[in-house]
């Protein structure tokens, strides 16, 4: 029966209808590709929970999305987006991440960032000479960037007090392990003391060390009574002993 003046639908319309009630028939709204925008997003949250455990530690994050080209073309993914460090954010403000899509298309994309990593460290407070040992008054806490050092830095003073300067140390300078040393405890020349034995029974003699050393180093030294040559391990300065 055939109604007059009626209206129908189009075919097209009735696609259309169809394609937004069935699910995994692709629409308007989802594009086929996954936009730059999305992986910058993607990035951005990995980032920010990444400064949220940092946090946790006492450490303050800042960071900055290298720029996603627009013209790029992956495949559309599903699922959310994998993203994760390619390389240790601790080591340089200069990573990498890599966004990924685990999907039936699966595909990966390096992105380039920079993390800086800030904790509470501890500096020079005024120009440090080669061989002086630090004391407390030369030194003031400040906040250190983590990963723009080769190597970190101390984190309690008490493990820097004490120590010989290897070389100079400019003021405001984060103090790293590689720049100070254990003083020397014995100097080639001087006269110790030469234990032997065990918590029990032990004997002492004098002797001349023949090499400089820090506690804890070995080096050889002369029994002045028998002018025997022996090693001993220097246990505090002017003391050796031998096993």
């Amino acid at each position: 029966m055939r109604i007059a003046n009626a209206n129908p639908m189009p075919v097209f319309r009735y696609l259309l209808l169809a394609a937004m009630l069935i699910p995994g028939v692709a629409t308007a709204s989802e594009p086929e590709q996954t936009t730059a925008e999305r992986i910058t997003e993607a990035a951005d949250g990995f980032l920010e929970s990444f400064a949220k455990e940092q946090a946790a530690k006492g450490r303050e994050v800042e960071y900055d999305i290298g720029s996603v080209d627009n013209r790029l073309s992956l495949n559309r993914c599903p699922q959310a987006l994998g993203v994760e460090f390619a390389g240790d954010p601790e080591r340089s403000t200069r990573t990498t991440l890599l966004v990924s899509c685990q999907g039936d298309q699966p595909w990966r994309i390096f992105l380039s960032a920079t993390v800086r990593i800030q904790v509470d460290g501890w500096v020079a407070d005024r120009p440090i000479g080669r061989g002086e040992r630090l004391s407390r008054d030369m030194l003031r806490s400040s906040p250190v960037v983590l990963n723009e050092q080769r190597r970190s830095g101390f984190r309690n003073p008490d493990h820097m007090i004490g120590m010989q300067a290897k070389r100079t140390i400019r003021a405001g300078t984060a103090i790293t392990p590689h720049m100070v040393e254990k003083p020397l405890a014995v100097e080639r020349g001087d006269r110790v003391v030469i234990s032997a034995g065990s918590d029990a029974f032990s004997i002492t003699t004098r002797g001349k060390a023949e090499r400089s050393g820090r506690v804890g180093e070995q080096i050889p030294v002369v029994n002045e009574n028998s002018g025997r040559r022996i090693r001993g391990r220097i246990t505090e300065p002017g003391r050796v002993a031998i096993n």
